[in-house]
């Protein structure tokens, strides 16, 4: 290493571990393995199998295919809290709420087989832990557009009404459920119902 002024040595760019880069192959194992076949069906030696360590190394790192699961689910849920970018503007601004919907369906399809283990009837229900997760991630949504709301109520941009919380959950689950749906339409048809759904949200709000 090449010395510094101090006589000390200068440190290079820190790296993964050794640890995080195994954590990180079993995650990618399990999402490749869940494009294939369901969770239920997939067995830890088979994720270990995949991710090319023992099964004793498996559990070093995660004590369920759940807990698995819920890293999966983390790691997804983030990328989901990046694309709020909606929320910060004021009044409808349809453009952004279409480019936040865009970006939503475009993450759901990606991650279409793993969400749908959180779904109700899915392989997580009845995990707590991911249930939680799931929750609060939900949550993040419902606070942040009922901030938005009462934000362009005040500034008469949107009528009062209906609870901003209560609002905001209410276009979370008609979000939530046609976001799945669109998903599975033909491509040249998700612009078209993106847009429609767009057109829903802000009806609902202003």
């Amino acid at each position: 290493m090449a010395a510094d002024t101090t006589g000390g040595t200068v440190r290079r760019r820190d790296r993964p571990s050794k640890g995080a880069l195994r954590e990180e192959r079993i995650l990618d194992a399990t999402r490749r393995l869940v494009t294939e076949r369901s969770m239920a069906d997939i067995t830890i030696d088979d994720i270990a199998a995949a991710a090319g360590i023992s099964r004793t190394s498996f559990y070093f790192y995660f004590p369920t295919k759940q807990a698995v699961l819920a890293a999966l689910m983390e790691q997804v849920w983030e990328r989901f809290g990046q694309t709020h970018g909606w929320f910060a503007s004021s009044g409808p601004t349809r453009a952004d709420l279409l480019d936040q919907l865009r970006r939503v369906a475009e993450m759901w399809q990606e991650n279409s087989k793993v969400l749908a283990c959180a779904m109700p009837g899915g392989f997580a229900v009845g995990y707590r832990p991911l249930e939680e997760f799931v929750g609060r991630a939900k949550q993040r949504f419902v606070d942040g557009l009922a901030e938005k709301i009462r934000r362009d109520r005040a500034a008469g941009l949107a009528p009062e009404g209906v609870d901003a919380a209560v609002l905001a959950r209410m276009v979370a689950v008609v979000r939530d459920h046609r976001i799945s749906e669109i998903t599975d339409l033909p491509e040249e048809q998700r612009e078209g119902a993106l847009d429609e759904l767009a057109t829903v949200v802000l009806r609902m709000i202003y």
